[in-house]
């Protein structure tokens, strides 16, 4: 399970990092689920070219199933142009604004405290300038 938070100003800079920080990370695998968290951003200041970019840089393979959470319209559309981009991909892209309702689909449910718990103290993969 790869647990991944986001707060403040959304770059594009931070988000390639990450995605390349994940697929350099020894201890990765493509098969791993994500829950990715975007609730608490403030501002998104992704361009389309990085959302493209991010497509191919995915780690994330067959069986893998990814879900993005987001609180807001702008978070959904960003996220939404992701998961079109991703259809032809192995893994399963979701998007969701509850968070038990990812579990859910994830097949978590069961571990909701205890995932809700450990993705707020996951440090932040960018946050406020």
């Amino acid at each position: 399970m790869v647990l991944s938070r986001a707060c403040g100003v959304f770059v594009d800079g931070e988000l390639l990092r990450h995605a390349r920080a994940l697929g350099a990370d020894p201890t990765f695998r493509p098969s791993f689920h994500q829950i990715a968290d975007f609730r608490e951003v403030t501002d998104f200041r992704v361009t389309s070219a990085v959302v493209r970019e991010m497509v191919h840089l995915s780690p994330f393979g067959k069986g893998s199933r990814r879900a993005l959470l987001v609180s807001n319209d702008v978070a959904f559309g960003l996220t939404r142009m992701y998961q079109i981009l991703m259809e032809q991909s192995p893994d399963e892209v979701a998007i969701f604004r509850d968070f038990d309702v990812a579990l859910k689909w994830l097949g978590l449910a069961k571990d909701n405290e205890e995932l809700s718990s450990a993705l707020s103290r996951v440090p932040l993969m960018f946050g406020p300038d």
